[in-house]
């Protein structure tokens, strides 16, 4: 039998326990309101589509582009199209024309 001795690690103190717990909590915090941000613009959508709006998917949309979680696309904007938003004043934020 050899007497080699395995090496030690620290144990977790009081306060970085705390610390880490704290840390997830924002993060689970963070995506309860994601979660939640997203189940209201998805009902939005559902209840704009039975009224008959024209464009019902626009809420949802709009939402998944402030959470950063829009699909990428090319988007199709041609030089003349460039053109006309700069001569209207208009910028892009996004993906989209504000």
């Amino acid at each position: 039998m050899s007497d080699r001795t395995l090496p030690t690690t620290a144990k977790p103190t009081i306060a970085s326990l705390t610390q880490a717990n704290g840390k997830l909590r924002r993060q689970l915090a963070a995506l309860h309101h994601d979660h939640s941000e997203l189940l209201s613009a998805a009902r939005a959508a559902v209840t704009a589509h039975y009224d008959g709006y024209a464009l019902p998917l626009t809420v949802l949309i709009d939402t998944l582009d402030q959470l950063g979680a829009l699909p990428e696309y090319a988007p199709q904007i041609t030089d003349d199209g460039l053109a006309a938003l700069a001569a209207a004043d208009l910028p892009l934020i996004g993906r989209r024309v504000a």
